[in-house]
């Protein structure tokens, strides 16, 4: 398949009429990516394990004036991944955009980790985004079109969390994990006009840090824009990647950290 040239002369960003899943939506990161795909004109699927949260925050995205429709669930849950995919159909009959986002966060260190903190962490940072993904490609793959962005992190490439001393081998690796899955990933789909990529933040102040929000904040000395991240950074960056703007990109990692980590 040969993807078309994008057409310069319209606003290559505009989600108009398109259908974008996103998983973790209730609050952070989810929650900033799900409202800036609807203000550039995206329905959204809604998914997140906190019910009240989720519905409190589907309520805000539905005022800007699109379809909205929320699925509570584990996202590590064997049905989790059908019932996404219906919901999407539900409410637009059309998947354009997953945003694989939910996760969580681990600072063990390699002599102390034990097997269930690993299989924790690469239940719901690895595998549960790859499920979610096959599913969604699967209708992607048919329609002959979509963009899968994956949250992966910066700390994939720095080999610590939250300290200077090392830390977070399960949450590194599994963050690399994901980059890496979303490459091949890419490869697969890319002959039926699929994209896949991911984007990696850096320390980004969310409520998942609110129990060790003074010690992420030791970052910003070493952040060369001078200022924390916040979720709403990562926005521009996503609808990039999800929109026709970004239609001759797959298979890419973009660090989006104000400079904390500069890579190739």
């Amino acid at each position: 398949m040969t993807l078309p040239f994008p057409d310069i002369s319209r606003n290559l960003f505009d989600l108009s009429g398109y259908c974008s899943i996103v998983t973790g939506a209730g609050q952070g990161i989810g929650k900033a990516l799900a409202t800036g795909l609807a203000h550039a004109g995206s329905d959204l699927v809604l998914v997140d394990l906190n019910g009240p949260v989720l519905e409190t925050t589907a309520a805000e995205i539905g005022e800007i004036g699109h379809g909205v429709a929320t699925v509570v669930a584990d996202v590590t849950a064997p049905d989790t991944p059908e019932r996404i995919v219906a919901a999407a159909k539900d409410l637009s009959g059309r998947i354009d955009v997953l945003v694989n986002n939910a996760g969580i966060m681990g600072y063990a260190d390699i002599i102390g980790i034990t097997d269930e903190q690993w299989d924790q962490m690469y239940g719901i940072n690895l595998k549960a985004p790859m499920r979610i993904m096959r599913a969604v490609l699967r209708e992607m793959v048919d329609a002959g079109r979509g963009s899968v962005i994956n949250i992966g992190s910066s700390w994939s490439s720095r080999a610590s969390v939250f300290n200077q001393d090392g830390g977070g081998v399960d949450y590194c690796s599994a963050k690399a994990a994901l980059q890496s899955l979303s490459r091949a990933a890419a490869q697969d789909v890319a002959p039926h006009g699929v994209r896949v990529n991911a984007i990696a933040p850096g320390a980004v102040d969310t409520p998942m840090h609110a129990h060790h929000r003074d010690y992420l904040f030791e970052y910003e000395k070493y952040i060369p824009l001078g200022r924390m991240e916040v979720a709403e950074d990562l926005v521009g960056p996503a609808i990039f990647l999800a929109s026709d703007a970004g239609a001759y990109v797959t298979g890419q990692t973009i660090h989006v950290n104000g400079g904390l980590l500069m890579v190739d």
